[in-house]
């Protein structure tokens, strides 16, 4: 395969594509459960289709529905769907810094294309080439295995939509289900990497043991501290290395 710049658009595709299979065919069924949801909660396709290509995360999508189709914070609804949004959106800092710190230094519009439609899952994807074996033109693969993933989850999102009247609840409730049966199997495809296994043990075990005292904010708090405590430990390892 052609390495650096000299490599074709076809060919960077086709690395991304093989790359992204996994997630792209997830993406197409798991979100036609966030769109049944998004039906039920009286959004309309082209709304189904705006939030998911603005979030591309299933779970946060599916608590916003949650809140929507709450008649007794109707009034408050959007408000609040926002600004859980704009909270989840915030680990998009740490996935950005990680990967820009791996691309080549380049203009912004150029870099903004590249991590422009990031999401947990093309991470996942494009996190592990950049480290292991970087691809050709990575500002490119990084966008197109980002556009890629985005994509077939508005796809998903707006068949599911679309055929909420004829797909049995128990349909959308198993589509729901697949989302961290999804995630851990993204994380154990990436088993030898010693860290990021053991950050995803502690998170999935410190959670259920703290969701009761923290609700919600468990979620967010326990892996950024995790996360923070791992960093700590490393950086303790290098400094006795």
């Amino acid at each position: 395969m052609p390495a650096g710049e000299d490599a074709s658009v076809w060919q960077v595709l086709l690395i991304a594509a093989g790359d992204a299979l996994v997630v792209i065919l997830t993406f197409l069924v798991m979100f036609m459960g966030v769109g049944q949801l998004s039906a039920e909660a009286g959004l309309n396709a082209v709304q189904t289709a705006l939030m998911t290509s603005l979030t591309v995360a299933a779970p946060a999508q599916a608590a916003a529905m949650q809140i929507l189709g709450n008649e007794a914070v109707a009034s408050a609804a959007w408000a609040a769907g926002v600004v859980a949004v704009i909270i989840v959106n915030l680990r998009f800092i740490v996935m950005v810094a990680s990967i820009l710190s791996r691309l080549p230094e380049t203009s912004f519009w150029r870099g903004l294309g590249g991590v422009g439609l990031i999401s947990a899952s093309s991470f996942a994807v494009i996190l592990p080439r950049l480290m292991d074996d970087p691809p050709p033109r990575p500002i490119l693969y990084c966008g197109l295995v980002g556009l890629m993933c985005s994509s077939s989850a508005v796809i998903g999102a707006v068949a599911g939509h679309q055929l909420a009247a004829s797909v049995p609840v128990l349909v959308g409730a198993s589509l729901g289900a697949m989302i961290p049966i999804y995630f851990a199997t993204l994380i154990a495809k990436q088993r030898k990497k010693r860290p990021l296994m053991l950050n995803a043990f502690f998170g999935a075990l410190l959670v259920p043991f703290a969701a009761p005292f923290m609700g919600s904010f468990a979620l967010l708090v326990l892996p950024l501290a995790v996360a923070a405590i791992s960093m700590l430990v490393d950086q303790r390892q290098d400094k006795g290395a």
